[in-house]
C-alpha cells in the first residue's frame, strides 16, 4: 500500500474516547463510557460492561449503545439539567497572586 493511501485510510477511521470508568460490582468488573465519532454518521455512547481476565487484561462482556437523542432522554429520567449553572467569570479563574499554597508543619506533642 502506498504512503498516501495508508494515510486516507487512516485519517478515514472512526474515534473512540472513554469519556468515564465506573466501578462494578466487583474489582474485576468495571463499566466504561466510550463516546464514538464516526466518519460517517451521528456520534453515539457506548456502555461497555466488562470484566478483568489475568493474562488477558480488561475484555469486554456487552455493551449498550446509545444514539444522542436517547442519551438526551436518559439524562432527563435521571433529572440532569441541560444547562450548569456558570460561575461568575471573576471566579471561574483565580489569579496566581490571589492564591498561594501555605505550607504548615505541626509536630506531635
Amino acid at each position: 500500500m502506498a504512503p498516501v493511501e495508508f494515510a486516507a485510510r487512516v485519517r478515514r477511521m472512526d474515534q473512540e474516547t472513554i469519556i468515564g470508568t465506573l466501578p462494578g460490582q466487583t474489582e474485576n468488573d468495571r463499566v466504561v463510557i466510550v463516546l464514538s465519532q464516526p466518519v460517517m454518521g451521528s456520534n453515539s455512547l457506548e456502555l461497555r460492561q466488562q470484566s478483568w481476565g489475568e493474562g488477558i487484561g480488561w475484555f469486554t462482556q456487552s455493551s449498550v449503545e446509545m444514539s444522542p437523542r436517547q442519551v438526551a432522554d436518559l439524562r432527563n429520567v435521571l433529572g440532569v439539567s441541560q444547562t450548569k449553572p456558570r460561575l461568575p467569570a471573576k471566579f471561574r479563574k483565580v489569579s496566581e497572586r490571589y492564591w498561594q499554597p501555605r505550607i504548615a508543619r505541626a509536630d506531635s506533642a
